[in-house]
């Protein structure tokens, strides 16, 4: 990972993407943009309670520093789901209920937005495919990852191996306690046992390890490609929102990609 300062916006970048062509991707941290109180900064939420003129316009600030149409830019509305759209032109209106994009149009810019969750981009060289994910632990639980690379072999027929992946910043697992309804969730997913690769104990309270779960699910799915930023979005309150930490009266943070 490395930071560039662009436009007034602190942006991070993948080191696993240098020197492959055709692909232009950035994290965007919360500092710049005009978003005031709570969601102070780069705010790219509509929905948050922050006024849409101050969303729009830090959305245009991203997209400037990317080189990006913003008219031209591909959203969704997140509801920690698997389900994935296809994106084709950019504009119009965002997909409900989907977190994952895909597309194998240059130019345009593919948006995920995140206030302690995962954000991933999946970038396929070989067949010019890219896609953006949005994944908590309902949308790694549901296998968004699998469905989002079902999706671009179908489309565009990607391997796995073939992919380069880079993943946001997250809540880390000191953040991340969870409780016995969410433990008899993942035990499910994972009986025997198996679940505690990323679980941890620690003075009787278990702690949720996302960035692990995700780790295994592309090395499962033969994605052997791949970057962590190792940031914690609960912790980094200068750089980042986090609903787990300041609640509802918050921004949210993204990744904006594009094929270039």
């Amino acid at each position: 990972m490395h930071t560039e300062e662009k436009n007034g916006l602190k942006l991070l970048r993948f080191d696993a993407f240098k020197g492959l062509a055709g692909l232009d991707c950035a994290v965007a941290t919360r500092q710049g943009g005009v978003s005031p109180g709570p969601y102070a900064g780069l705010n790219l939420g509509a929905g948050t309670g922050d006024k849409i003129e101050n969303v729009e316009e830090n959305l245009a600030l991203l997209c400037a520093a990317l080189g990006a149409e913003p008219a031209r830019l591909g959203r969704m509305r997140q509801r920690h789901t698997a389900n994935v759209a296809v994106i084709e032109s950019g504009g119009g209106t965002p997909p409900d209920n989907t977190d994952a994009l895909v597309t194998s149009a240059p130019g345009v810019p593919l948006l995920a937005l995140s206030a302690d969750c995962a954000l991933t981009v999946f970038y396929d060289p070989a067949h010019k495919a890219l896609a953006v994910v949005h994944s908590g632990w309902r949308g790694a639980l549901l296998d968004v990852y699998g469905a989002t690379l079902a999706a671009m072999r179908l489309r565009y027929g990607t391997r796995p191996a073939d992919v380069v992946a880079g993943v946001s910043p997250m809540i880390s697992a000191a953040h991340y306690p969870v409780k016995e309804d969410f433990l008899e969730k993942l035990q499910t997913f994972y009986p025997g046992g198996a679940d505690k690769h990323f679980l941890t104990l620690r003075e009787g309270r278990h702690f949720f390890n996302l960035r692990e779960l995700l780790r295994l699910r592309l090395e499962a799915l033969g994605v052997g490609k791949y970057e962590f930023m190792h940031l914690c979005t609960y912790a980094e309150k200068e750089m980042f929102y986090s609903w787990r930490r300041d609640g509802e009266k918050t921004g949210r943070f993204g990744l904006l990609a594009l094929l270039t």
